[in-house]
């Protein structure tokens, strides 16, 4: 076993003991969907209009919430406590770079949140009575690049980040604008025309818009898709360069 896979074992047993993290990527988009969708329940796509009012749009603000919990509030936060505790400084010392343990950490989270994407999915087919998303290559790179545009955020706030305080701290400050220029609450076309062009290519805005596009069958757009590939690997590229061990 190389220290990969090492790294990766030990990053998956720290998750599954931390029932917050669970409640993050399981239950609460689950819940989310049963609250506001079991109204909608066996509804056709035709009686939907708005952002809002589209069928597709409750499962992929699910999605993308399971991921920006992931990536700016667990993420960070683990290793803002590794670097408290100096666990990182002890890391150094050994073979392990910092890149890899990005890498764990990513892989990790990865696997979490592709495991709650099936779980979102299977609920909104049996439970909500709703279509399983029918443009799946469409869907599988739209949810991939925006977990690698929201997990290379959040690799750099744990980069930047001095402790898990500060981490704790700002992933939220971000993550919760964010949220909003995706629609969570207000729809875009209710928004000033700036502002719902901002939120078209946000992180979490591209996230909702080409999820859905591939959930309802069509192709999501080639704009919002670049801007997360180019977000991901500015991010990650910054993460690397910038992280610190204490």
């Amino acid at each position: 076993m190389n220290a990969l896979s090492k790294l990766v074992a030990v990053e998956a047993k720290l998750f599954l003991r931390e029932p917050v993290s669970l409640f993050f990527v399981f239950a609460l988009p689950l819940g989310l969907m049963l609250v506001f969708g079991l109204p909608q329940r066996g509804a056709q796509p035709a009686a939907a209009t708005g952002q809002h009012g589209e069928l597709t749009f409750l499962p992929s603000i699910a999605l993308s919430l399971t991921i920006g919990m992931l990536a700016l509030f667990t993420l960070p936060m683990a290793l803002g406590i590794y670097r408290e505790r100096k666990v990182l400084r002890r890391l150094a010392t050994t073979p392990v770079s910092p890149a890899l343990l990005l890498v764990a950490q990513v892989v990790v989270n990865l696997v979490m949140g592709v495991a709650g994407a099936v779980v979102t999915a299977l609920g909104v087919r049996l439970l909500l009575d709703q279509p399983a998303p029918a443009n799946v290559p469409g869907f599988v790179l739209a949810f991939l690049l925006g977990v690698a545009c929201l997990f290379a955020i959040g690799l750099l706030i744990a980069a930047l980040a001095p402790s898990a305080r500060a981490a704790q701290s700002i992933g939220p400050t971000l993550f919760f604008p964010l949220l909003f220029l995706a629609g969570a609450w207000l729809p875009r076309d209710q928004m000033p025309t700036v502002l719902a062009r901002i939120g078209e290519y946000s992180p979490l805005g591209a996230t909702v818009d080409t999820i859905s596009a591939a959930w309802a069958g069509q192709t999501p757009a080639v704009s919002q898709l670049l801007v997360l590939a180019g977000t991901a690997v500015v991010g990650c590229l910054l993460a690397t360069r910038l992280f610190r061990w204490e």
